[in-house]
């Protein structure tokens, strides 16, 4: 058997055939389960090195009925010969709602994975089938006037992406193209009481700040509920992004949060989160933290972790250490002064 590995950019859990700018992307497929027997390109010659107009002009709900995938495969990408009709094809690893099964077998595809394709257009995986998606115009159609997303749970973080899109037709960003809302950012405008605190990495740690008396500063206005607006970034201003984290401050003792990565070579993707109004921690756990102002000690009470990748954003339901944890509020909205 010849099993080769090919890029594989994005998988979907049904067996569909999308529609490319300019029209539909079609491929022949068989809808049987085939077996291994000779190359790829043995299997092209036997094909009579493709397929005819026929064929290649079959609609997707010809190509999958009856289909349903079955056989378990190790690794999406991966591609084999396989026999229909005692005509050669080849079938695709793929990832069906979460199992790697074989696709159908086919005589003839639309491309092939390693294809470059004009414009912002690329040849993906979409159940087991090499597809053409996106557009040759690097134009997607977008939406305006979009409701910002719902805040569902206190901790809450969209992740986003946008494919080749450069511009939208329609209105709308790279957020809502992907999310299907708008951006939940609320950018509230507020008085700072300190200047910035940025924590520097050496590229696996946060091991210094910019400036120890910013945050000796906002230590001290969060012990003092001073209302007000915190800006607090860590790692390195580099193309891998770096995290900047946004905490607007009530004089009731409680904070938002919310933060994103700021990422000057992520062009179509990203990822921001939110808080609700979190209660700060007592007086006493800013003290302590005053009491050893290393950097060190500074990083770990206002980041709330040393080690850090490069890009990465913060883990799963991070809130920042120098709040409990405990959310007053789901619904954030910017404090009053």
């Amino acid at each position: 058997m010849d099993s080769r590995v090919h890029r594989r950019v994005r998988g979907a859990a049904v067996f569909a055939v999308l529609c490319g700018c300019g029209g539909q992307s079609a491929v022949a497929a068989t809808t049987e389960t085939g077996t291994s027997t000779s190359s790829l390109e043995d299997a092209s010659a036997a094909s009579g090195s493709g397929t005819s107009d026929a064929e290649m002009s079959m609609s997707a709900d010809e190509a999958g009925t009856g289909f349903e995938p079955t056989l378990a495969c190790p690794l999406v990408g991966l591609f084999e010969e396989c026999t229909i009709d005692g005509v050669s094809g080849v079938r695709y690893c793929d990832d069906f709602e979460g199992e790697n099964l074989w696709g159908p077998c086919m005589v003839g595809q639309a491309c092939e994975l390693s294809d470059s394709l004009p414009g912002c257009q690329s040849c993906d995986l979409v159940g087991g089938v090499p597809t053409i998606e996106g557009s040759a115009s690097c134009v997607c159609e977008g939406s305006s006037g979009l409701s910002a997303c719902p805040q569902r749970e206190c901790v809450q973080r969209w992740e986003y992406s946008c494919g080749d899109c450069q511009t939208f037709e329609g209105g709308g960003d790279c957020f809502s193209y992907g999310v299907g809302c708008a951006s939940p950012w609320l950018g509230c405008s507020l008085g700072k009481p300190c200047d910035r605190v940025w924590a520097q990495s050496d590229g696996a740690a946060l091991t210094t700040l910019e400036d120890e008396a910013a945050a000796l500063c906002v230590l001290t206005a969060l012990r003092d509920r001073t209302p007000g607006e915190h800006q607090i970034i860590w790692g390195e201003m580099g193309d891998e992004g770096w995290v900047s984290l946004s905490v607007y401050v009530s004089a009731d003792g409680t904070a938002v949060t919310e933060w994103r990565v700021d990422c000057p070579g992520c062009f179509n993707f990203g990822v921001l989160g939110r808080t609700g109004a979190l209660e700060l921690q007592p007086a006493d756990y800013f003290d302590v933290c005053l009491a050893d102002p290393s950097p060190d000690t500074l990083i770990t009470c206002i980041v709330g972790f040393l080690e850090y990748d490069w890009g990465q954003p913060p883990p799963d339901g991070y809130v920042p250490p120098f709040t409990t944890g405990t959310c007053v509020s789901v619904d954030p909205v910017c404090p009053s002064q």
